[in-house]
């Protein structure tokens, strides 16, 4: 047996009510299936139509109004297809996706990823050390360092070294940013201690408090143009 999830075992259900629900009624009316125009000019009267009394037929123009602006709400979808630009997305014959030329811009690439992953946000504007020990900006003797003065880290990415009770483990960052300036005076093998500024640093991404009010505010904004462009 196929098990579907339960969203679309819900807009199954829904879609076979409201295909019955109309089947129904243009049976009743002798009305054809392409006449849906006809249909609803006769859902539109407020005298009861056919024999149904008042109280029925009533339900019966509230559940087509529903069922109406289901359908509008529908047609959000292509306002924002048309909106983003979706249609110049293709799929050809072979089933191969055709991508506008235009996606394929680096910079246009790098700031969707941004949306859709973005960075973490910091405060902060300098690394400083999780715990005491000793600082070693490199793997081994001879190797680069892990980063340089106005080099770009991401999250993730080691910064240094800390030696502790001979355990060597690799700091990672944070988030993403540049350095600015290497804080840290002396090299290898330095004692540190814990929360000590090590570099100075310009992340990628700042936190920036936001006004709950004021996200709700644009929501609001931006629903009230979609539905507008449907109704």
């Amino acid at each position: 047996m196929l098990l579907l999830p339960k969203s679309w075992t819900h807009d199954r259900d829904l879609l076979n009510s409201a295909l019955a629900f109309y089947a129904e009624l243009r049976e009743k009316f002798g009305v054809e299936k392409d006449e849906y125009v006809k249909l609803s000019d006769i859902l539109s009267k407020d005298k009861p139509q056919g024999d149904y009394d008042k109280a029925t037929w009533g339900r019966i123009q509230s559940a087509h109004a529903g069922y109406e602006i289901g359908n509008e709400l529908l047609g959000l979808l292509c306002v924002v297809a048309e909106r983003t630009d979706f249609y110049a997305l293709k799929v050809e014959a072979d089933l191969e996706v055709t991508i506008p030329e235009y996606l394929h811009d680096p910079e246009l690439q790098a700031a969707m990823k941004k949306i859709l992953v973005p960075p973490p946000a910091t405060k902060a504007d300098e690394i400083v050390t999780p715990g005491g020990g000793m600082y070693y900006a490199q793997e081994a003797p001879g190797m680069p360092s892990f980063v340089t003065e106005g080099m770009h880290f991401d999250k993730g990415q080691p910064l240094f070294i800390l030696e502790v009770m001979k355990m060597f483990n690799k700091v990672p960052a944070p988030f993403s940013g540049t350095i600015d300036k290497i804080l840290i005076e002396g090299g290898d093998g330095t004692i540190v201690q814990k929360g000590q500024p090590l570099f100075k640093v310009t992340p990628d991404e700042k936190f920036v408090e936001v006004d709950p009010k004021t996200i709700a505010r644009q929501k609001q904004k931006t629903t009230g143009e979609y539905l507008q462009a449907v109704l």
